[in-house]
C-alpha cells in the first residue's frame, strides 16, 4: 500500500505542478495473465513436469499521445514551422508493482520518505525526476518555407541511396534456428548523425530535393555528403532516382571518396503492382605515401517485384533481388564479382472466413558459388551458397458462440540446412550445409470458458536426420487466464 501510496503523490505532483499548462486526464489500464503448462520433452526420456508463469501490468497515462503544430497560417508563403509528435507520458508498472529506483518523489509531509526504490529515508530527494523509460519524447520536425521552397531545420533529411530493397527472411519465429538467412544490406552513405539540411521543391508531379550534410560538427570534421533526389508520381507511374557523394577528404595522408547513384520505377496496373530498382556505390581509398595499399569497394543491387491482390480471394507476391561486390587491394580482387540471385514467392489466401492460408518460398544466392581465396590460396571453387528455406501456415477458427473458439492450426519450415555470411572486403565465405530440414508445429487453441484459453503445442524439432540445432521435440499442455 506505501507503494502505491507513492505513486499516487507522484502522479499528483506530476499532474498539478508539472503539466500546468496542459490538459490531464489520466488514464489506467490494467492487464495480467496466470499460465499452467504441463509439458513433456519427446526426445529425453519423456521427462515431464509443471511450469508455473504469470504477467502483471498497470499502466497510467497522463499525456495521450498528440501532435502539436505552430506556424504557416492560412495564405501565408514565408514562415517557420515546427511540428511535435508522437509525444506522451506513460508510467507502467512491473508485474511486483516496484516503481523504478531513478524516480524522485517529492516530500510532502517532511518526512524525507523519498526513495522508491529502498523506502529509507533519504533527505537530499525533493524534487520530481520522470525517468526516460516514461517519457516518450516528440518527434521534431522543423523547416522554413520560402515560397514554394522548403527548408530544413530538423530533422536531419535522408541521404542515402536505398531503392533496391534486399529480400529479407519472413519467418520471424525464434524456434526454426535454421531457416534460410539473407545477410545483405541497403546500400548507404557512412552516418552522418545528426547535421545536415537541404531544401525540396514541389513542382507538379515533380519533388526535388537537394541535401548537404557532414560528418560531425564544426569541432571535428572537414568531411561532407551531398544527395540529388527526384520523385515523380505519375499515377499509376512512379519514377525515383538518386545521386549522393562524399566529397574526397584528406586525413594524415588517406584520401577517401563515395560516389552512389540508384533508381526505381514503379507501375500500379489494376490489382497489379510491378516494381524495378536498381541501387549502385563506389568508396575509393587512396594512401598518398603508399599507393600500393590503395583500395577500392564497388557494390551494386538490383531488386524488383509484383504484387498480385485479389481481394476477398488472394495476395500472391514475387521478388528478386541481384547483388554483387568487389573489392580491390594490394590490386588483388578480394571477392570475385559473382552474382548472389535471391527469389522469393508467397501467397495468402483469404477467400475462406477464419481461414488462415499462406506460404513462402524463398531461395538465397541461387547463382553464387564460393571462389579461391587469393590471400590464404584456399580452393573453395564449384562450392555452392544457394539456401532454401519455405515456410507453410494453415489454421481454422471455428467459432462457438461470440466469444468461443477452437482453432486448430499447424506451421511447417523446410531449409536446406545452409547459414552464411559474407563480406564485400575479405574473402569467402563460411557454411554449414547439413542436408534437408523439416520442422512442424501443431497447435490448438480454444477459448471455452470466460478470460480462459487452452493450448495444446506439439513441436518437432526435425523429422529428418539432419540436425543443424539441438531439436525442440516437445508436447505441451497450457492453460492461460487474462485479466
Amino acid at each position: 500500500m506505501k507503494k502505491l501510496a507513492v505513486l499516487s503523490i507522484t502522479l499528483l505532483m506530476l499532474t498539478t505542478l508539472a503539466f500546468a499548462e496542459v490538459m490531464v486526464e489520466p488514464q489506467v489500464e490494467f492487464s495480467g495473465s496466470g499460465t499452467l503448462t504441463w509439458g513433456i520433452d519427446l526426445n529425453s526420456l519423456w521427462m515431464n513436469g509443471f511450469l508455473n508463469e504469470s504477467e502483471a501490468n498497470l499502466t497510467v497515462t497522463l499525456v495521450p499521445e498528440s501532435t502539436e503544430t505552430k506556424g504557416g497560417a492560412e495564405g501565408d508563403t514565408v514562415f517557420g514551422f515546427i511540428s511535435l509528435s508522437d509525444m506522451k507520458l506513460v508510467f507502467n508498472t512491473d508485474d511486483n508493482n516496484d516503481l523504478p529506483a531513478d524516480m524522485a518523489i517529492v516530500d510532502l509531509d517532511g518526512d524525507d520518505l523519498a526513495d522508491p526504490g529502498t523506502y529509507v529515508a533519504a533527505p537530499d530527494v525533493d524534487t520530481i525526476s520522470v525517468p526516460t523509460a516514461f517519457l516518450t519524447a516528440p518527434t521534431v520536425e522543423a523547416y522554413v518555407m520560402l515560397g514554394p521552397v522548403k527548408w530544413f531545420i530538423y530533422a536531419a533529411p535522408d541521404l542515402e541511396i536505398s531503392y533496391a530493397q534486399p529480400i529479407e527472411d519472413e519467418s520471424e519465429d525464434d524456434d526454426v534456428d535454421n531457416w534460410a538467412e539473407d545477410e545483405e544490406e541497403d546500400i548507404v552513405l557512412p552516418d552522418y548523425g545528426d547535421g545536415a539540411t537541404g531544401i525540396e521543391v514541389v513542382a507538379g508531379p515533380a519533388t526535388i530535393t537537394a541535401l548537404v550534410a557532414s560528418v560531425a560538427d564544426w569541432t571535428a570534421t572537414r568531411e561532407y555528403f551531398g544527395a540529388l533526389k527526384l520523385a515523380l508520381d505519375l499515377d499509376p507511374i512512379a519514377v525515383g532516382a538518386g545521386f549522393n557523394i562524399s566529397l574526397p577528404t584528406t586525413v594524415a595522408g588517406v584520401s577517401t571518396s563515395i560516389i552512389g547513384l540508384g533508381g526505381s520505377l514503379g507501375l500500379t496496373a489494376g490489382p497489379a503492382v510491378i516494381t524495378a530498382a536498381l541501387d549502385a556505390k563506389s568508396t575509393s581509398v587512396a594512401i598518398a605515401d603508399f599507393p600500393l595499399f590503395n583500395t577500392s569497394v564497388f557494390e551494386l543491387e538490383i531488386a524488383g517485384g509484383v504484387t498480385l491482390t485479389l481481394p476477398d480471394v488472394m495476395t500472391l507476391t514475387a521478388n528478386a533481388a541481384l547483388g554483387q561486390a568487389t573489392a580491390t587491394i594490394l590490386s588483388i580482387p578480394l571477392t570475385v564479382p559473382t552474382w548472389g540471385l535471391d527469389v522469393e514467392v508467397g501467397v495468402d489466401l483469404t477467400a475462406v472466413p477464419n481461414l488462415t492460408a499462406n506460404a513462402l518460398v524463398g531461395l538465397w544466392d541461387i547463382l553464387t558459388v564460393l571462389a579461391d581465396d587469393p590471400l590464404t590460396a584456399a580452393v573453395d571453387d564449384g562450392v555452392s551458397m544457394m539456401a532454401l528455406g519455405v515456410k507453410a501456415e494453415l489454421a481454422y477458427k471455428i467459432a462457438l458462440g461470440e466469444v468461443n473458439y477452437i482453432k486448430p492450426g499447424v506451421t511447417g519450415y523446410i531449409s536446406n540446412g545452409i547459414q552464411y555470411s559474407e563480406s564485400a572486403v575479405t574473402a569467402g565465405a563460411t557454411s554449414t550445409a547439413a542436408g534437408m530440414r523439416v520442422v512442424l508445429i501443431a497447435t490448438v487453441e480454444a477459448v471455452l470458458i470466460p478470460n480462459t484459453t487452452f493450448t495444446v503445442t506439439w513441436t518437432n524439432g526435425d523429422l529428418t536426420a539432419n540436425e543443424v540445432v539441438a531439436d525442440d521435440h516437445t508436447l505441451t499442455f497450457a492453460t492461460t487466464v487474462e485479466y
